[in-house]
């Protein structure tokens, strides 16, 4: 220790004399104490005047989103002021909820109340976080991160997936709670009633592989993975409808963008019907003499009633044509008839062709190229089956709107992406080739090397809805189809 300066003789030598230096009023002295008192009246007057007219923005931590700017200025829709508004916020209490959450961290239970509650009032139904398996519920602010800058909410992080997803002992935890559950639980996406939606089985284990990326150790697509195929009946060969000898429809050559047109908002395709998507081509002649007389479609039964009352189809049509004697509509009548028995032994036997054969009437020579594919049967796409005395029971077909339900897609934002990179359909021979990407075929763009954005947010939606569960989940080892839209519902 360095030995004092000044001893005390020496320090008391210099006030000898001036014992009142103290008690004398020194300008730095005063300043000291102006400074002191003025600074403890304003703070005391900042806080009256803040508690008066004061704004809690005064403590917002940043700019909240677009999402909640509505109540952008009132903290307590998603705050707890209950401390405040009680007037039981005594020092005490204060020294408390401080050490707690210097300790414990900050509370999120009372805000994920309050997000719970204005959603239910909002949406009108609740929101469960995620899979029934998870071990255990995360807070809405963990994800949902605000007061991170005006505009949308960003989007959640992948790490907060990765948390999970990325570690062997939770999925593991996780694939053995889930055996343990219906698996009915696991069914809370419901799609809207008017979709048809195709859903498999859920794995034994869940969805609990370990992984940290997309472009990295997610699994392939449980369709691709399991090699699905599609249980449809309906006969359609995609590659066939791409052949150079296929006429043109309205002056162009097939496309994609033909039959798969886009709804108004892009995101996903109309539903596929005979009228819009394949007339055109396939009217259901079956007299090449009279091409405009054409059978119905959509009812076996309306079919053969068609058939058996020829004679007036060709009456009506001769009026159509403009004849109107009796005698001529009459001869007219006979002529087609006949002409049509030369082709056909009997009515009978005309009926089965039309029913059973998938090409009752090979094309004509004579015949021009754009009408000879009028003259198949309707076992050239569809399944008949006979039925004793009545018409034959044609089996309806099935066109899927969603074959991947828990994935979140839209193809506006795919646009300038040639269907065939992804669906490569032009190869396509069968109806039973379910024409999904793979995930090879996702990775090329959403990866690191592709540059187009990857998180888990983008493809998968998370909230599940108890409320709004649609029916018991698929049963092992089977397909599961939500028929309501083809009036044949589960």
């Amino acid at each position: 220790m360095a030995a004092p300066r000044r001893t005390q003789k020496q320090i008391a030598e210099r006030y000898k004399g001036n014992l009142g230096y103290y008690r004398s009023l020194h300008p730095w002295r005063r300043a000291r104490f102006w400074i002191s008192f003025l600074a403890i009246i304003g703070g005391i007057a900042g806080i009256v005047l803040f508690q008066m007219r004061g704004r809690e923005i005064f403590f917002n931590p940043g700019k909240i989103s677009s999402s909640h700017a509505r109540f952008a200025d009132d903290c307590a829709q998603c705050h707890d002021q209950s401390l405040i508004i009680s007037g039981t916020l005594t020092p005490s209490t204060f020294k408390a909820v401080l050490r707690d959450r210097f300790s414990q961290g900050v509370a999120f239970e009372p805000i994920d109340r309050k997000c719970e509650a204005c959603h239910l009032k909002q949406d009108r139904r609740t929101h469960a976080f995620h899979e029934a398996n998870v071990l255990q519920d995360r807070s809405c602010s963990a994800c949902h991160q605000e007061h991170q800058g005006p505009g949308p909410l960003r989007l959640v992080a992948s790490s907060n997936c990765v948390s999970c997803h990325g570690s062997a002992e939770v999925m593991q935890a996780s694939a053995q709670r889930g055996m343990q559950l219906s698996p009915q639980a696991f069914h809370r996406h419901p799609a809207p009633p008017q979709q048809v939606v195709f859903e498999l089985p859920r794995p034994s284990r869940g969805y609990t592989q370990t992984f940290s990326s997309f472009w990295s150790g997610h699994p392939e697509f449980q369709l691709n993975r399991e090699q699905v195929r599609d249980p449809d009946v309906l006969r359609f060969n995609h590659q066939r409808h791409f052949a150079a000898d296929v006429p043109l429809v309205n002056g162009k050559k097939l496309e994609c963008n033909y039959c798969h047109r886009p709804e108004p908002d892009g995101r996903y395709y109309q539903h596929i019907s005979f009228e819009a998507n394949c007339q055109a081509c396939h009217l259901l002649q079956f007299d090449p003499k009279n091409p405009e007389l054409t059978l119905p479609h959509g009812n076996a039964t309306a079919v053969r009633a068609f058939l058996r009352s020829l004679p007036t189809q060709y009456a009506e049509l001769a009026v159509k044509k403009g004849v109107t004697k009796p005698n001529e509509i009459q001869a007219f009548v006979t002529k087609q008839m006949t002409q049509l028995r030369e082709r056909v032994r009997s009515g009978e036997d005309f009926e089965q062709q039309v029913f059973f054969v998938t090409d009752p009437y090979k094309p004509q020579r004579d015949a021009p190229p754009g009408v000879r594919a009028s003259y198949y049967g309707c076992a050239l796409c569809h399944e008949v089956k006979p039925v004793a005395n009545t018409a034959p029971m044609i089996t309806k077909p099935i066109f899927v709107d969603r074959w991947m339900p828990q994935a979140n897609f839209n193809h506006a934002k795919h646009a300038s992406v040639k269907c065939d990179d992804c669906h490569h359909a032009i190869q396509s021979r069968n109806t039973s080739d379910i024409l999904m990407p793979t995930k090879a075929n996702c990775v090329t763009c959403h990866s690191p090397a592709g540059k187009v954005v990857a998180a888990c947010i983008t493809c998968h939606t998370y909230h599940g809805s108890p409320s709004l569960v649609a029916g018991a989940a698929a049963p092992a080892g089977k397909y599961s189809f939500k028929q309501t839209a083809v009036g044949n519902p589960p």
